[in-house]
């Protein structure tokens, strides 16, 4: 919900910090993504201008805010030509960020979606350093979610953004909501614009030739959604949908019913653990809705996908 009665300090854009120079550092390309992010994006842009990496071009695309998102990042980013505004039903993921992209000049990009908020002001210098120093051709940012986020999200999103975490079918997770790459790697693969679930698509592609990635867990943005069943719902059955096209996933209810359980069971006990039992309820239906959204998602991408061929 948005806040309201902001004071006018609040509005203020701050200048870029004058304490560390950028004598020596490569210019980066930052693209925003946003669609009504308020009161998100009035902090993610006041710490991106808190950066001590500050040799960035800062490039915007809305995509039909109407709760004043857009007029804070024209008065983050004035420079016209670096803003895009777009209907809702233009928004593809892939195909945003592949034109933003060829908008750029910058050797390494950073994607930031307008509701994730840097941390601290190394986040960006963090975020880039790996690439910088030839350790890694794209980074993506360690999440945390939101105070008022449930326990399950909170719990799911420090579980998600563990290294431990990113292995198996999992070593090709990348999120697009913070992250860094060079540009020759998506000169090389583009973004998959078939669908959602298009950081997932482009990291398997690029590690398949040989990228190199990397969590970096002190470049850390705060970022969840408090989604409604419904919501979550629809969120969950695209990315069945498009997991049929990435990994040629097909449904087996079998093993999609051992997940839930698993994971049903590592719910109750992180719960009752941390003495929330309070949660146990709604733990319970959000855990079943993902995983009956996968399994539909899929029966449906494999019926689109025979019709296809």
């Amino acid at each position: 919900m948005a806040e309201t009665g902001r004071s006018a300090e609040e509005h203020r854009v701050p200048s870029r910090p004058s304490s560390a120079g950028s004598t020596g550092t490569p210019q980066v390309a930052v693209i925003m993504r946003s669609k009504n992010e308020q009161p998100h994006a009035d902090q993610a842009l006041i710490r991106l201008r808190q950066q001590t990496y500050r040799n960035y071009v800062l490039y915007n695309v809305d995509s039909g805010s109407d709760d004043g998102t857009f007029e804070a990042v024209q008065r983050f980013n004035p420079v016209a030509e670096r803003v895009m505004r777009i209907p809702p039903e233009a928004y593809v993921p892939g195909a945003v960020l592949n034109s933003m992209i060829e908008r750029t000049r910058e050797q390494i990009i950073v994607l930031l979606n307008a509701d994730a908020i840097p941390m601290d002001e190394k986040w960006l210098e963090n975020l880039v350093t790996p690439i910088l120093n030839g350790e890694a051709d794209a980074t993506m940012s360690r999440q945390v979610a939101r105070a008022c986020a449930p326990f399950i999200v909170k719990r799911d999103t420090l579980r998600g953004y563990s290294a431990k975490a990113l292995k198996g079918k999992r070593t090709d997770f990348f999120s697009a909501v913070a992250c860094a790459f060079r540009r020759s790697l998506w000169e090389e693969t583009k973004f998959y614009t078939d669908g959602y679930a298009e950081d997932l698509a482009w990291s398997k592609a690029c590690r398949e030739k040989g990228g190199r990635f990397e969590l970096v867990p002190d470049s850390v943005v705060e970022h969840s959604h408090n989604f409604t069943i419904k919501e979550l719902y629809r969120k969950r059955y695209r990315h069945g949908l498009a997991f049929v096209y990435i990994y040629g996933d097909k449904p087996d209810p079998a093993r999609q019913f051992a997940a839930w359980a698993k994971e049903s069971v590592r719910d109750l006990i992180s719960a009752i653990s941390r003495l929330r039992p309070d949660t146990i309820p709604y733990n319970v239906v959000y855990r079943a809705t993902i995983h009956w959204a996968y399994y539909r998602g899929k029966c449906d991408g494999q019926r689109r996908y025979r019709k296809e061929k």
